[in-house]
C-alpha cells in the first residue's frame, strides 16, 4: 500500500476534516480523516471511506488520544 495524500484543514469549529481519494479491494473511495474534541490533553480522530461521492460515510477506526503527565 502506498501513502496518499490529504488535502483537508481546522474549521473555525475547531474540526480538522481531511479527504483522500484511494482504492480498498480494487473499488474507487474516498477517504475522510476527522480531528476532533481537541483540548490540551486530548482528541479524538476518526476514519471513514466513502463508496458514493460522500453522500454516506462508513466509520471504520476511532481513536481517543489522552496525553500523559
Amino acid at each position: 500500500m502506498h501513502p496518499v495524500p490529504c488535502v483537508g484543514r481546522f474549521g473555525d469549529d475547531g474540526v480538522g476534516r481531511f479527504f483522500a481519494d484511494d482504492s480498498w479491494e480494487g473499488r474507487a473511495i474516498r477517504v475522510r480523516f476527522l480531528w476532533s474534541a481537541i483540548t490540551p490533553t486530548s482528541c479524538r480522530w476518526e476514519q471513514a471511506f466513502s463508496y458514493d461521492g460522500e453522500e454516506t460515510w462508513e466509520t471504520n477506526w476511532i481513536m481517543d488520544f489522552t496525553r500523559v503527565s
